[in-house]
C-alpha cells in the first residue's frame, strides 16, 4: 500500500534552497519511503516515534502515520544539523 508523503511548508521552503542535483535525489528517495517507509532506521531516546533515511549528504527525519498511510517528513538537511 502506497503512503502519501507530507511535506510542510518549511520543509518545502528547504528544498527550494537545496542544489538541483541534491534536490532530485532526495525526491528520489521521497518516492521510495511512499512505498516503504519502514527502510529507515528508527530512531531512539526522545526521537523513539520517528525514522532517519539517508539520502546522501542529507538526512530525512519523519514520522509515519500508519492509520493514515502518511509519512510527515519532520526535518530535512545534513546529518550534522538535522539531529539539533
Amino acid at each position: 500500500m502506497k503512503y502519501q508523503i507530507v511535506l510542510p511548508i518549511r520543509i518545502k521552503k528547504k528544498l527550494d534552497k537545496i542544489e538541483t542535483k541534491h534536490y532530485e535525489k532526495i525526491l528520489s528517495v521521497l518516492e521510495v519511503l511512499s512505498n516503504d517507509p519502514y527502510l529507515g532506521k528508527r530512531l531512539k531516546g526522545e526521537l523513539k516515534n520517528y525514522y532517519s533515511y539517508c539520502a546522501w549528504l542529507f538526512r530525512i527525519i519523519y514520522e509515519i502515520k500508519k492509520r493514515k498511510l502518511v509519512v510527515l517528513i519532520i526535518r530535512i538537511g545534513q546529518r550534522g544539523e538535522v539531529y539539533r
